[in-house]
């Protein structure tokens, strides 16, 4: 394989990843904690868009438990974030979307 055609495919799988990141920047996912007492969603880059919660989540004697459902949740959706971006990257680009994900 030359070196030239190497390059094209680089440069196609590049402009490849950038739509894949465009992309996820309209998906989403949704985080929860609590049985669905609190729910977090986040867009394909891990990026917190909205936190929703039930009324039940909230004892004004206990915020700390709130505070730590919270943590949860926002974990949650940032790690189906990155689950999501991961199997986009792979579905589009095969296993060089690994390696690009990384650089994005």
């Amino acid at each position: 394989m030359n070196i030239q055609k190497i390059m094209k495919e680089a440069q196609k799988a590049q402009k490849k990843a950038a739509e894949v990141q465009e992309k996820l920047g309209s998906m989403s996912v949704v985080g929860s904690a609590g049985g669905g007492l609190i729910e977090v969603t986040a867009n394909g880059h891990g990026h917190i868009q909205g936190i929703k919660l039930k009324p039940e989540a909230v004892d004004p004697s206990d915020l700390e438990a709130l505070e730590d459902l919270i943590l949860v949740a926002v974990q949650d959706a940032q790690t189906k974030a990155h689950e999501l971006s991961e199997r986009e990257m792979s579905r589009e680009l095969g296993g060089i979307g690994n390696m690009l994900g990384g650089m994005f």
